[in-house]
């Protein structure tokens, strides 16, 4: 089990931290007189411009992390079900899969479809014309992925992070600090406090962040578990 341990944490871990630094390269460049996330279409025209290759770079950092989490969710299955949570630890992963997923969707059409329309809009160039409605439509559609697929990373936290209120797993702070911040996130989801589409940074966003510190924190303890021959210390004391 070792191994699987091993390598549960380092993708967990290396996904955490994609995800809490993927959004340097946008603010590196943030204009000055811009807010964030932009509402305006013109907005998100203005920033995609002037993000250039940076807004690809952050995106393909949220897609490599995206399979980084589905692939620690199927490790942590894994141990979970030599520990007899089989059902669980497959609850938890096939959650994790269709949440990630549809996160990963949004990216691919937020990241690389919509500032190939952007410029394709502003330059006037290709066949059909791009319009403003487009932009609109095709930003509107990576949100429509993003959404569910967010609240669904939560439910897979919960699912998760339970093994570790009864130290089958890990340790029993990290499945309270897990279940803390994901009944809240859903909780602030269910009565609009979060925004439509986790937009509201001071509670949808913190809520998005403490999730992914959350699963690198998970990443860290899988790397510095040990299990010894004959001794099951995947079960946490």
């Amino acid at each position: 089990m070792d191994r699987y341990m091993k390598w549960a944490g380092i993708v967990m871990a290396l996904a955490g931290l994609l995800m809490l630094t993927r959004m340097v390269p946008i603010f590196a460049i943030l204009p000055d007189d811009m807010a964030f996330p932009p509402k305006a279409p013109m907005d998100i025209i203005r920033l995609a411009e002037v993000a250039g290759l940076h807004w690809q770079l952050s995106h393909a950092m949220g897609l490599s992390a995206m399979l980084l989490f589905t692939m620690g969710y199927w490790l942590h299955a894994k141990i979970l079900a030599n520990v007899g949570s089989r059902r669980v630890g497959a609850a938890a992963a096939v959650t994790a899969t269709i949440a990630f997923g549809l996160f990963a969707i949004a990216l691919v059409i937020d990241g690389f479809q919509l500032p190939a329309a952007i410029n394709a809009y502003t330059s006037g160039e290709g066949r059909p014309v791009v319009s403003l409605e487009d932009i609109i439509s095709t930003h509107e559609l990576a949100l429509s992925f993003f959404t569910p697929g967010i609240f669904l990373m939560f439910a897979a936290i919960v699912v998760l992070s339970s093994r570790m209120l009864h130290r089958r797993i890990h340790s029993r702070w990290l499945g309270v600090v897990g279940q803390v911040i994901a009944f809240a996130a859903i909780t602030a989801f269910l009565f609009g406090s979060t925004g439509p589409n986790w937009d509201n940074l001071r509670v949808g966003g913190l809520a998005i962040m403490a999730a992914f510190l959350w699963h690198l924190l998970v990443g860290l303890r899988a790397m510095l578990t040990s299990n010894g021959p004959g001794r099951n210390q995947a079960i946490a004391r």
